[in-house]
C-alpha cells in the first residue's frame, strides 16, 4: 500500500499532523508513507518520525508527474486548500481524502454566534481517518528529535555563553500576527520580576525577523539574556527546545513543537484562543489566557485589536507568568 499525506503549511499545524502519520504507521507497517509540504518545513516532517519519503512543493510540474508516477493508493488532504485541490486532482491517487477543518465553525467562533469550543485540529484531522475504517481519538503529537545535531547544539550553547547549569528558560515573544503577541513591556516586567536565586537564563528564540524583539527585551531588563534568533534551522530548533527547562511562548509554531516535545511549557493565547481548537497537545502545558466575551476575535490573529484595547493579552499579568513558572520549577 502506498499513501500520500499532504500538509504544505505551516509549522505548528504540521506538527499537529503528526498523530495521523502514527496512526497509519501502526495500522499499515508495511505501508510506504510519503509526505508533501513546502521545502522550509521538511525539517520538521523529518520529525514526525513515521514517514518515508518527503515530497516539496515546488516544480510543480514535474512533481506532479513524479506522483502520478508514484500511484498512490490514498492521497489524504490534510491541508485542504486551492493548491492541494490541484494535488488532488492531477495525482491520480487511487481514493483522495479530505479534511474537514470546520472553517466556517471557527469563523462562527470568531463572531460570538457560537460558543462551544471547537474540537481540538488533532482530533479533527484524526476524524479523517474513519474514511478508510480507522477510528483513534485524542492522541497526542511527538516529535523526534535529530539525535546527530545534539553535538552541534551544545558546542552552541557554549558559544553563546548559554550556562547548562542553570535552568533554561526559552522565551518565543514572537507570532506571526500582532495580537497573538504578549506585550514586550509586560513581558520585560516578568523577566524583571524572576529572583536570581532561580537560577534561571534567559534565551530568546525565534526567526531572524524577531530579533528586535529579543533585543529590545534585554535592553528593558539589563539582564543576562541570550538571543539566538535566526541562529538556527527547524532541525536544530527542534533540539535546541528540547534542551529547555520551561518554553514560554505565544499561540505559535514553536508551541507546538516544546507540546509535541512534551516540555513543561507556559503557553499565551490572546486574540485567537483555544476554543478555536489550537491548544496545546501536551500534559505538562500551562495555558493562560483572559476569556474575554470578544475571544477569539480571529482564526490566526490580526495587526491591530478590533476594540483598541488589547485586553485580551494586557489582563494576563507578568506576575502570572511568574507564577506560573514558579510552579513548573518548584511544585
Amino acid at each position: 500500500m502506498k499513501i500520500l499525506i499532504v500538509r504544505l503549511s505551516s509549522l505548528g499545524d504540521i506538527v499537529l499532523t503528526q498523530p495521523v502519520t502514527k496512526v497509519l504507521r501502526e495500522i499499515y507497517p508495511d505501508a510506504t508513507i510519503d509526505y508533501l509540504t513546502k521545502e522550509s518545513y521538511t525539517g520538521v516532517v523529518k520529525a514526525l518520525g513515521c514517514i518515508d519519503t518527503i515530497h516539496t512543493w515546488k516544480n510543480k510540474k514535474l512533481l506532479l508527474k513524479k506522483l502520478r508516477m508514484k500511484k498512490y493508493d490514498y492521497l489524504i488532504d490534510l491541508h485542504s486548500k486551492l493548491n492541494t485541490f490541484i494535488i488532488k486532482n492531477f495525482a491520480g491517487a487511487g481514493r483522495n481524502i479530505t479534511y474537514n477543518k470546520r472553517h466556517f465553525y471557527r469563523w462562527l467562533l470568531t463572531k460570538q454566534i457560537v460558543r462551544k469550543n471547537n474540537e481540538t485540529i488533532v482530533n479533527l484531522s484524526l476524524k479523517t481517518l474513519k474514511k478508510l475504517g480507522i477510528e483513534k481519538q485524542n492522541i497526542f503529537p511527538r516529535l523526534y528529535p535529530d539525535k546527530e545535531l545534539f553535538k552541534g547544539m551544545e558546542k552552541l550553547l557554549k558559544n553563546e555563553g548559554i550556562n547548562n547549569k542553570k535552568k533554561l528558560i526559552g522565551i518565543f515573544p514572537g507570532a506571526l500576527h500582532n495580537t497573538k503577541m504578549y506585550p514586550i513591556e509586560q513581558m520585560a516586567q516578568f523577566i524583571r520580576s524572576v529572583p536570581d536565586k532561580w537560577n534561571c537564563q534567559f534565551v530568546i528564540m525565534g526567526s531572524k525577523e524577531e530579533e528586535k524583539l529579543g533585543i529590545e527585551l534585554k535592553e528593558k531588563t539589563r539582564t543576562d539574556i541570550k538571543i539566538l534568533c535566526g541562529k538556527v534551522n527547524i532541525p536544530q530548533l527542534i533540539v535546541l527546545i528540547d534542551k529547555m527547562n520551561v518554553v514560554i511562548s505565544n499561540d505559535s509554531g514553536p508551541m507546538h513543537i516544546a507540546a509535541a516535545l512534551k516540555k513543561p511549557q507556559i503557553a499565551i493565547f490572546g486574540s485567537t484562543h483555544t476554543s478555536l481548537g489550537f491548544a496545546p497537545q501536551n500534559k505538562n502545558a500551562v495555558i493562560l489566557q483572559a476569556n474575554l466575551k470578544c475571544q477569539p476575535c480571529s482564526l490566526y490573529g490580526t495587526e491591530k485589536c478590533p476594540k483598541g484595547t488589547f485586553e485580551c493579552m494586557r489582563e494576563i499579568t507578568p506576575e502570572e507568568i511568574k507564577k506560573s513558572l514558579d510552579s513548573i520549577l518548584f511544585n
